[in-house]
């Protein structure tokens, strides 16, 4: 699966496509670029499992979205998933694994609902 576009992403998610395009929009994403206006945009597997991991810490442990999204880049950079707190002293730990089972699942699901929107103008009616 190389990439797709929000509507299909944020099904995946299950958040709203505007509270997606309002992340992408306004924070640093892995293997996210943004795109030129008029273009759809498109995530990549790298993309969503950062956004994926910070949703889940932000229902589970009520960390704002910066700060969430911060952490699950560092749980994905680092090869057990762990985020270590900055004393050294605490430690979550994300299960890359299962978040990636799950999340492929997801998105299998979901491009088989999501129909992406037609861009452009309309065909020319004879």
């Amino acid at each position: 699966m190389r990439a797709v576009t929000t509507g299909t992403a944020a099904f995946a998610l299950g958040i709203n496509k505007k509270d997606l395009d309002n992340i992408l929009s306004r924070y640093p994403i892995r293997g996210y670029e943004r795109g030129r206006q008029g273009m759809a945009r498109r995530l990549s597997l790298a993309s969503i499992e950062q956004v994926a991991l910070a949703i889940d810490l932000t229902r589970d442990f009520s960390i704002p979205i910066p700060t969430a999204l911060l952490l699950a880049e560092e749980a994905l950079s680092s090869r057990e998933g762990v985020i270590t707190s900055p004393g050294g002293h605490l430690a979550i730990h994300a299960d890359i694994e299962r978040v990636r089972k799950a999340l492929h699942a997801k998105l299998t699901e979901a491009i088989e609902h999501v129909i992406p929107p037609r861009r452009g103008r309309p065909p020319l009616k004879n």
